[in-house]
């Protein structure tokens, strides 16, 4: 039997698709639906983005993934597999939320996790007897699960060397505009720990790199798990890097063992610097008048980071723009990514502007939060999205980047320079840097 599993790329609002011939990070949900399907079935690979899709081979089944961003282009691969006889199969964050939607284009969908149910998917593809729908009653419980075959993957074609693995699953917050929560039934769970070193052990040994980048939602979610984490890892001598809370700078004990078990990157949600905004969407975890000291102690251990920003939520007024701009000129920090507000269907934060009429342009959530898709209280879609881009160029002007990072020396020159000019110039030209990733 013989598969192909398939990672879609983005089609831009001007219908162009987003292609290039690098990516900046290896993703893990493709090397991990492979690493999922038994040694006896022969798994090929295709990445939309980095080169043409095989649709003249013969497969016995096609997988392919996708997000609110990718749902529009994995639509016509789909189609094109099925007008060749082959049957498709679909999964993903957007498939989760909108199963019904997703199979008016393919022959089946798994919602949810795929470990209780892709051996049955493959083997009723065999037999030509796919159902409709594939669901496990219950989420796993993270224990035995199969490591990501990333020797399938060309990692030529990827800037940064990274190792990507997980801990965990979930977040132990709800904030109404994440779709993490609702995917993932408000749990968050975790992998033995001594399953994950073992995991990267063998990643590193296979791929030679000890760069490794933890795709949870949240790596500090449970802080004494995060620490016995980064005292497992300190013997490994890896480098890595994670997405995890603002308020994790509260333990100090905590940062120091990130650091000193190689710790080289975090990325933090830290969506807006209003206090009634970020009441808005309920980010309980997010104290607007501790950001400073917060993010002062990841400076103080010299662990770098980048902040994220949503802009057109309900306390936002058009000179917050502005005031983001001066707060991060302020903290100097070392890089960061601007948003319009994108909620996605099927989260609190959608139902509640969908209902207050205010949602004026819904397939605006497939654009990676660069177009506004809901009418903002204090200003309009064009002026936030206008605002969006106004803070890119900016935070990455010349101008502020000798300011932030040289002005006088400080020591994130040398990781963050070379992707502040990159941001440079791709700001100038209206480009999103996230597309890049």
């Amino acid at each position: 039997m013989r598969i192909l599993l398939v990672q879609p790329t983005t089609r831009y609002p001007n219908n162009k698709l987003l292609r290039s011939k690098t990516r900046w990070l290896l993703g893990l949900t493709i090397p991990y639906l492979a690493g999922l399907t038994p040694r006896s079935i022969t798994v090929e690979v295709a990445d939309d983005r980095l080169g043409p899709i095989p649709y003249q081979r013969r497969y016995d089944l096609v997988g392919i993934t996708a997000t609110c961003a990718t749902a529009d282009r994995a639509y016509e691969i789909a189609r094109e597999f099925r007008q060749r006889g082959t049957p498709v199969v679909m999964g993903g964050f957007h498939v989760t939320l909108h199963p019904e939607e997703v199979l008016e284009h393919c022959d089946a969908v798994v919602v949810g996790e795929a470990e209780p149910v892709w051996e049955q998917v493959l083997e009723d593809a065999r037999l030509h007897r796919l159902k409709p729908r594939y669901q496990a009653n219950e989420f796993h419980d993270m224990v035995g699960l199969p490591r990501p075959r990333l020797e399938l993957m060309d990692y030529r074609k990827y800037r940064v060397k990274i190792v990507p693995t997980q801990t965990s699953r979930g977040c132990p917050y709800h904030c109404s505009f994440c779709e993490v929560p609702i995917v993932y039934g408000h749990t968050y769970r975790r992998r033995p720990l001594g399953e994950v070193l073992e995991e990267i052990k063998t990643l590193v040994r296979i791929t030679g790199l000890k760069n490794i980048y933890f795709i949870d939602d949240n790596l500090t979610g449970h802080r004494d798990y995060a620490k016995e984490l980064f005292r497992g890892l300190m013997p490994l001598n890896v480098s890595w890097s994670c997405l995890w809370t603002i308020n994790t700078s509260r333990d100090e004990e905590l940062l120091d063992l990130a650091k000193k078990s190689g710790c080289s990157h975090v990325n933090i949600g830290i969506e807006n610097v209003c206090p009634e905004s970020i009441d808005s969407i309920e980010k309980v975890q997010n104290p607007v008048k501790e950001y400073e000291w917060l993010l002062g102690r990841l400076r103080d251990k010299g662990i770098f980071y980048s902040l994220n920003f949503m802009f057109g939520l309900d306390g936002d007024r058009l000179e917050l723009f502005n005031e983001t701009l001066v707060f991060l000129d302020r903290i100097k920090a070392p890089m960061a990514f601007f948003n319009s507000a994108t909620p996605r269907r099927g989260t609190p934060l959608w139902e509640q502007l969908n209902q207050e009429g205010r949602v004026h342009k819904p397939e605006a959530e497939k654009y990676l939060g660069m177009v506004c898709n809901f009418v903002p209280k204090n200003m309009s879609p064009e002026e936030c999205e206008e605002g969006v881009w106004r803070c890119f160029q900016k935070f990455y002007s010349f101008s502020s980047i000798c300011r932030r990072l040289l002005l006088p020396p400080t020591g994130y020159i040398f990781q963050g320079l070379p992707s502040n000019l990159f941001f440079h110039y791709v700001a100038n030209r209206r480009i999103d840097p996230v597309d890049f990733y």
